[in-house]
């Protein structure tokens, strides 16, 4: 078995379900002028969404227990590395000369992930935007429930579709390749 790392960040979320309230509120305004004010998760609600992200994680830990080796958020550190000046975000902090150089410290979720020895690595990233897919939809949806019915189930429909392609990704298997002599 193999393990890969996926890392969504919290703030990134927030600001894809501010974007998609804010746009719902503005496309409702027939007749209802309260309507963009009500809808839109704004920075005052972060309580709410907190404990919605929270609700994700859980669901994403249960969902993916089979495999999962662990699933918390936490804050991730991204790092300066001697070869590249910045690299991506890790857990596993980067040293030069022995020392470790954090750069910037965000809050996400992070899953380390059992998947077979002939899992295709090139699905990470796949794996990795569906579930911040998973996590923007989620969150919406239980929003909605509260500022705007009508959509929310669309929004958890479109969690659950989520939540089962990554899965579908986590499970396949790349091609096999002959053996040449």
């Amino acid at each position: 078995m193999e393990t890969i790392t996926i890392q969504i960040f919290q703030d990134d979320v927030y600001e894809e379900v501010a974007k998609a309230t804010d746009y719902t509120g503005s496309k409702l305004i027939d007749g209802d002028d309260g309507a963009r004010d009500r809808i839109l998760a704004a920075d005052d609600d972060l309580a709410e969404l907190s404990r919605f992200w929270e609700e994700s994680v859980l669901t994403t830990n249960e969902n993916l227990k089979e495999m999962l080796v662990s699933g918390k958020t936490k804050r991730i550190t991204a790092t300066l590395n001697p070869i590249y000046p910045v690299q991506g975000t890790t857990s596993e902090p980067a040293t030069q000369a022995g020392i470790v150089i954090p750069i910037i410290g965000k809050i996400g979720y992070e899953a380390v992930i059992e998947v077979s020895k002939s899992f295709d690595k090139v699905l990470t990233a796949s794996v990795q935007s569906t579930l911040r897919s998973f996590f923007i939809a989620s969150i919406i949806g239980q929003w909605f429930k509260f500022a705007n019915k009508g959509e929310a189930k669309d929004y958890f429909t479109q969690a659950a579709d989520m939540m089962e392609t990554a899965e579908r990704l986590l499970y396949s298997r790349r091609k096999p390749t002959r053996p040449t002599d």
